[in-house]
């Protein structure tokens, strides 16, 4: 694994799946937090396929903020 692929991985915020924020739908939130696609339709994310975007932003209202350091 190349350095910037291991610096690309987080720990999804629910399950703590590895995660890459640039080639995995993940949600991204916080400076450096994350779900995973499934966790993220599990908290009520609406995920478009066509556009490859989030159509409805999952609830993280409860989930602790990572911040980078």
């Amino acid at each position: 694994m190349h350095r910037s692929e291991a610096e690309d991985l987080v720990l999804c915020a629910v399950c703590s799946a590895e995660i890459s924020v640039s080639r995995d739908r993940g949600f991204a939130f916080g400076s450096e937090s994350a779900l995973c696609f499934g966790c993220a339709l599990d908290r009520g994310g609406v995920w478009d396929e066509l556009h490859d975007t989030w159509l409805e932003a999952p609830d993280v209202r409860d989930l602790p903020l990572e911040e980078g350091g």
